[in-house]
């Protein structure tokens, strides 16, 4: 079954959340997503099953990508889409971050593996042009842009895996600049054959540098050296010496790089010394957003595979008794709807938070900045963690649709479930998310951040278009956040291991308030969205539907997560680790 883009969905969350009212924006917006959706469809999607077959390969002469590969993103590239978020001044078409998202779910849902090279460099220039020297950003930043050269985030080890503190690579000052010595481990499309060069951000140890996190410092680490000339095809000593044999994401080479194996790999400071991992999290922001978006992307690729079974697989009789598509079954239409569901909230949550980042770059004053700039905080670790348990819970749904087919390799539903599931480890495992959520984004200011967010919605309960049960369940489900925040607040002081104890139910009972809150925001504005016609009639109605199948069903496993906090830490705490 071929994929097919969600655009409606997409152009009227954007103008839900985007809030722009400019025809000239809005045709904009129908003409990028319009011509990704193609690109989607036709160019990647075709690719991904066969790229999951053959995988990338690994030789002494390098990693080379599936077949088919390198043609796609020689077309990627030329086509301008590695630009669409970069500024103007870089060659960058700098446009909202909501669209580039939107964009960016549809490379995901097309084919995961080939989008997390393109993700990657999104992140870099982001990094480099905060960060890095002038001399640097010139240099380096429009080969991103232009898509002619890609980029990876060096950080792990093999005794460095989420705890940083104990990065081992060194940095050596040469010249003007620095030989790196040292292995990096699970490094995304660490080495390829799609692009001229890879642009290497390494974290890496200064000479007498302060023990932990906190004395490492971040690099720029060319696969090739540039010439005078631009060009760059002097090998720098970096390199892959094998891929993993993964789970899933077989066309996406996730490599161990060996830095210094002969004199030392050439680098370049990027900000200041021992500041490498507050540079570094620009990077890593945008890639959490990311991997919030390949949630719901994997969500929505599942629910359409999944659809498209449920209406051709015959089981079963009719009250009739005539043979039936199993579509007509209850529960199958009860998974097929959670699917749904999964993924259009994980896809307005990533948007929201999008959205929020498009907001503050354009505020004009220093206090909404910051507000703004607090809600991203707070809504980035819920969208990362949120939206990639959807997605794995919709592409483990969507295997049960398919029956024992959804077992076999041939049906693409197995695919789906073993390309996302890696999404609740990378970039920060959900048990991180869930402990910078509630420790640095909830209880360091209070609650504030939350109570702005909430406060925003607050109009749902009472919104004359949501049948009232929809209201009623939206003001219960915030008064069980509020109580819950109030409760760790107050008990957290008395227990240092409550917070880990309880993050991460904490963070799920926030995804699904949340959640319910954007699927009722989108219901509210269906009838308006559908009069001005930026959506049909039958989208309106699913949109409608949407909210209050989210009430129904999964709105209440919010007081299930609000219960597990309230167990606290004591039975963790009583049991003995040795007698696990």
């Amino acid at each position: 079954m071929s994929y097919v883009a969600p655009l409606d969905h997409l152009r009227f969350l954007i103008h839900v959340l985007g809030r722009s009212s400019s025809r000239s924006d809005a045709d904009l917006v129908d003409a990028v997503l319009e011509s990704a959706g193609r690109f989607a469809q036709q160019v990647l999607a075709p690719l991904n099953a066969t790229g999951d077959r053959l995988g990338a390969e690994w030789s002494p002469l390098g990693v080379r990508a599936p077949e088919g590969f390198r043609e796609a993103y020689e077309r990627f590239a030329s086509d301008g889409w590695p630009s669409l978020s970069a500024p103007a001044v870089y060659g960058g078409q700098d446009l909202p971050q909501i669209v580039v998202t939107a964009v960016g779910e549809l490379w995901a849902s097309a084919n995961l593996a080939f989008a997390l090279c393109a993700e990657a460099s999104i992140g870099a220039i982001e990094a480099l042009i905060h960060h890095a020297a002038p001399e640097l950003r010139d240099r380096y930043v429009a080969k991103l842009v232009s898509g002619d050269w890609t980029s990876t985030m060096c950080l792990s080890e093999p005794s460095a895996g989420s705890d940083l503190s104990t990065v081992a690579t060194r940095a050596v000052p040469h010249g003007d600049g620095y030989r790196l010595f040292g292995r990096k481990i699970y490094i995304t499309w660490g080495e390829h054959d799609l692009s001229a060069n890879t642009l290497h951000l390494v974290l890496a140890r200064l000479p007498a540098a302060p023990d932990g996190a906190g004395g490492l410092s971040l690099f720029l680490v060319p696969r090739f050296l540039p010439g005078a000339d631009g060009s760059s095809t002097v090998a720098n000593d970096i390199h892959a010496v094998s891929i993993e044999r993964k789970m899933g994401l077989h066309a996406s080479p996730t490599c161990v790089m060996a830095l210094g194996d002969r004199a030392g790999a050439d680098g370049y400071l990027i900000g200041t010394p021992h500041r490498g991992l507050a540079c570094m999290f620009t990077m890593m922001n945008v890639m959490r957003l990311g991997v919030a978006l390949q949630g719901g992307a994997a969500a929505e690729r599942a629910y359409q595979l999944a659809l498209a079974y449920a209406k051709e697989r015959h089981q079963g009789r009719d009250p009739a008794g005539r043979q039936t598509a199993i579509v007509n079954h209850a529960d199958v239409r009860r998974m097929l709807l959670t699917m749904r569901v999964l993924a259009r909230a994980s896809r307005a949550l990533t948007l929201t938070a999008a959205a929020v980042l498009d907001a503050r770059r354009a505020a004009s004053t220093n206090d909404v900045q910051q507000q703004l700039q607090a809600r991203a905080d707070l809504l980035t670790p819920v969208a990362k963690a949120w939206c990639s348990e959807a997605g794995i819970e919709a592409a483990a749904l969507g295997i049960q649709v398919h029956g024992g087919m959804g077992y076999v390799e041939d049906s693409g539903a197995a695919q789906i479930y073993r390309d996302v599931r890696v999404t609740s480890i990378f970039e920060g495992t959900n048990y991180i998310q869930a402990q910078d959520l509630l420790s640095r984004k909830v209880l360091k200011d209070n609650g504030r951040a939350l109570r702005l967010l909430f406060a925003d919605y607050a109009h749902l309960y009472t919104e004359g278009s949501l049948p009232k049960p929809v209201c009623a369940a939206l003001e219960d489900g915030r008064a069980l956040l509020d109580a819950i925040t109030v409760w760790v607040n107050e008990e957290a002081g008395k227990d240092p291991l409550l917070v880990g104890a309880t993050a991460v139910n904490y963070l799920m009972l926030l995804g699904y308030v949340l959640g319910a809150h954007l699927c009722a925001q989108a219901a509210a504005a269906a009838t308006a969205a559908e009069a001005q016609g930026i959506i049909g009639a039958a989208l309106a109605r699913e949109v409608q539907e949407d909210a209050e199948f989210f009430v129904a069903y999964l709105l209440p496993r919010a007081r299930m997560h609000g219960e597990m906090v309230r167990a606290g830490s004591e039975l963790l705490a009583r049991i003995n680790p040795a007698e696990l």
